[in-house]
C-alpha cells in the first residue's frame, strides 16, 4: 500500500493541534449511519461508522479530518475512508450562513475489491439558525470522485440535517442523505451524530 496520504493528513494533524490552542471552536463528532436499498428503504445496504475532529477559526476558517468505516450489509466488502478537509463559513445574517468545503483522502478496500486510491471532494451547505439550540442545515450538497475515472468513485450526496444544542458542549443530530454512484441512484441514507465541543 502507498501511503501517499501520509504527509498531507499528518499536516492536518499538526493543524488541528495548533488550532485547538488559538482562537475559535474545536470539537469532536460520532456518526452511525444507515444506508438503505435504493428501490425498497426496508431493506438494509450497508452501515458506516464516522469519527471526525474539526476546528473552527474566529476568521471563518475550519479545518477538519475524520476517518469512515462502512460495512456491507450482504455482499461486497468493508471499505475506510480518511480525509481531510479544509472549510469557510461566511455568515451573512445571525441567521443564514453557507460553509463551501474543499477536501481529499485515501479509499481504502481489500485486494478482492480492487487498489486503494486518493480521491477529492467539493461540498457546500446552507445553514439556518433557527433558535438558540436549533440549527438546520436545509441543503448540503457534496460531489466526490476519485482522481483516476477509472476507480468509478462518482460519488455525489444530497442532504438535509437538524442540529440540536443541548448545552455549552453537547450537540446531537439527525441527517437525510440521497446517495448516487457513477450516475445511478443508490441508496438513501439515515444518520444520527453527537457532538462535543471544546
Amino acid at each position: 500500500m502507498k501511503h501517499r496520504w501520509a504527509m498531507p493528513f499528518a499536516g492536518l494533524a499538526l493543524a488541528l493541534v495548533a488550532g485547538s490552542a488559538a482562537a475559535g471552536d474545536s470539537a469532536i463528532t460520532l456518526r452511525a449511519t444507515t444506508d438503505r436499498q435504493p428501490n425498497d428503504f426496508a431493506l438494509p445496504k450497508d452501515a458506516s461508522y464516522e469519527f471526525a475532529a474539526e476546528h473552527a477559526f474566529d476568521s471563518g476558517w475550519i479545518v477538519g479530518g475524520s476517518v469512515t468505516y462502512t460495512d456491507p450489509a450482504f455482499t461486497g466488502t468493508a471499505t475506510a475512508n480518511l480525509e481531510g478537509t479544509v472549510s469557510y463559513r461566511a455568515r451573512f445574517s445571525d441567521v443564514f450562513s453557507i460553509v463551501a468545503t474543499a477536501g481529499g483522502g485515501e479509499h481504502f478496500q481489500s485486494p478482492e475489491a480492487g487498489i486503494d486510491f486518493p480521491y477529492y471532494m467539493l461540498r457546500i451547505v446552507a445553514d439556518l439558525k433557527l433558535s438558540e439550540r436549533v440549527t438546520w442545515s436545509a441543503v448540503s450538497f457534496r460531489y466526490r470522485n476519485a482522481f483516476d475515472p477509472s476507480n468509478d468513485y462518482d460519488t455525489p450526496q444530497l442532504a438535509t440535517e437538524l442540529f440540536y444544542q443541548l448545552d455549552k458542549h453537547n450537540k446531537v443530530s439527525a441527517k437525510l442523505a440521497g446517495n448516487w454512484s457513477n450516475g445511478d441512484y443508490s441508496s438513501t441514507g439515515l444518520s444520527v451524530a453527537y457532538t462535543f465541543g471544546f
